[in-house]
């Protein structure tokens, strides 16, 4: 039960954060550059995490994944990062921005050259005009993936081979090693262990080809050309088994899968292998415990994931503003505090971590401290929510209205992001609020047609009135920031 509470926490959060009331459905754009070095007109596909996620910050960076044959794989590549790295809480995979190719001439971009030593013309468009386009125009960060289907696959493990530095990881999906009698396999075997490829991750996929009725086993014994796809990506596994120049590298054979159905899930197996050190896995102690541990697992954490990316990580500033948030409400306060600061080192020039510090103080009823957090918030960004509250515990004063007053803001709403009616109304001269499937809420006036939520902190509810009357209300809160509209008394 307490696994299903906790999950059901997270996804709410998760939730609550993305709720878009958008009538249309948009993950990505097609751009056009033009290519010195193909000569020609290229069309790609871009996928960037704020199209779908509300919590990514002006100047959050993100990985990049170059997707070959892009047009073919782009929208199932998309959901797996969404799902896996956004959707219902998850922090399995980072954000990425999705940079998918499309073909014009797809035999001359990926096939390898029969010369050795003479490059790939498509190799130096990625490295000399793609990459810097991306780079200019998105905020990417300093950690690159390839992934390739079949020929796409061969090209991915063609860059490996002779420019293992252009990425970080490959994943190469069935790739058609069999090219040319295996001649550019050959290559590849006697090329590969020459290479430093210390922290570069290779991730192969590999399909069932069989003829009907043949075993693995069989293979071995067999070299027959109906065979020669699925022994040439076999022939260069045993080679990276035995390999030992620092390329990290994982391979699976997918039975019941076949050349064109594999991508799927080579896709999500490859994108879980090359970033198997980035999910922090927190049990229900972490999120129980009262100490500081948790924002100390947090930091160690996100300090290894930086170290192997190359450039700093952390949790999203507004997950860990409701962590702390969350333990403050459960009086877990050295474990707030430890967040609330985590925060402030992780996003020092963010005014919203500040005034959640100073939040903190207030409930300390430390109001020397949480004058000094407020201001350095203003001094940031001169919120007018954070200045009246700086300008509320300066004059150490209380709004306390009479009971008339607050019947003018009882009514039913309607929660517009869920479609969703809740409830205002007057109990003991004390306004609550009723949502279905929560506990009853009272609603704290702070000054004219603003309120908090009584026993939470970070809430702040503005009434919109037209002639005394509710019009709507927006409620300012950890998890993000919902409207309401007046439907009936």
């Amino acid at each position: 039960m307490k696994k299903i509470v906790l999950f059901s926490v997270l996804s709410l959060f998760a939730f609550c954060a993305v709720a878009q009331n958008d009538e249309t459905i948009t993950i990505g754009k097609k751009e056009t550059l033009y290519s010195k070095v193909l000569n020609e007109k290229r069309k790609i596909w871009v996928y960037s995490p704020g199209i779908t996620s509300q919590m990514a910050g002006p100047g959050k960076r993100y990985p990049v994944l170059y997707l070959l044959d892009g047009d073919a794989h782009f929208y199932s590549t998309v959901g797996i990062i969404q799902q896996l790295s956004q959707a219902n809480g998850n922090g399995v995979l980072p954000e990425m921005i999705v940079v998918a190719i499309e073909n014009t001439n797809r035999l001359r971009d990926l096939v390898p050259s029969d010369d050795w030593k003479k490059p790939n013309p498509f190799t130096d468009f990625l490295s000399s005009e793609l990459i810097p386009y991306i780079d200019k125009n998105y905020n990417t960060a300093p950690y690159k993936l390839l992934a390739g289907h079949s020929l796409g696959g061969l090209t991915a493990i063609d860059i490996l081979t002779k420019s293992p530095q252009l990425f970080n990881g490959y994943i190469a999906i069935d790739p058609s090693m069999w090219y040319n009698n295996e001649k550019f396999l050959n290559n590849s075997i006697a090329q590969l262990p020459k290479q430093n490829m210390n922290g570069k991750r290779l991730f192969i996929g590999t399909a069932n080809t069989l003829p009907g009725g043949m075993t693995l086993s069989q293979l071995k014994k067999d070299n027959s050309a109906a065979t020669q796809h699925i022994r040439s990506i076999f022939k260069l596994n045993d080679l990276l088994k035995s390999n030992t120049n620092g390329l990290l590298h994982a391979h699976k054979y997918y039975e019941a899968e076949r050349h064109n159905t594999v991508p799927l899930l080579c896709e999500y197996d490859g994108l879980r292998f090359i970033f198997d050190f980035y999910h922090l896995d927190l049990s229900e102690r972490d999120f129980a415990d009262s100490t500081g541990l948790l924002a100390s697992k947090l930091k160690t954490h996100y300090a290894g994931v930086s170290e192997k990316m190359g450039y700093k990580n952390s949790a999203p500033e507004t997950f860990i503003n409701y962590l702390a948030y969350d333990a403050l409400g459960k009086r877990h306060h050295n474990k707030a505090k430890a967040l609330f600061e985590l925060n402030i080192e992780w996003y020092p020039n963010s005014s919203t971590v500040y005034d959640s510090y100073g939040n903190y103080y207030l409930a300390q009823k430390d109001t020397i401290n949480a004058i000094t957090n407020y201001k350095k918030a203003l001094q940031i960004n001169n919120d007018a929510s954070t200045s009246e509250k700086l300008n509320a515990v300066t004059r150490s004063t209380t709004f306390h209205p009479s009971v008339d007053y607050l019947k003018r803001y009882s009514g039913v709403y309607t929660l517009v992001a869920f479609n969703l009616d809740m409830k205002l109304e007057i109990r003991d001269d004390k306004l609550l609020a009723i949502v279905p499937g929560q506990a009853d809420s009272e609603l704290l006036p702070l000054s004219e047609n603003i309120f908090t939520v009584k026993g939470q902190q970070g809430y702040r509810i503005t009434f919109q009135m037209k002639d005394d009357i509710p019009k709507s209300f927006t409620s300012v809160q950890p998890n993000g920031t919902f409207e309401a509209v007046f439907k009936q008394k």
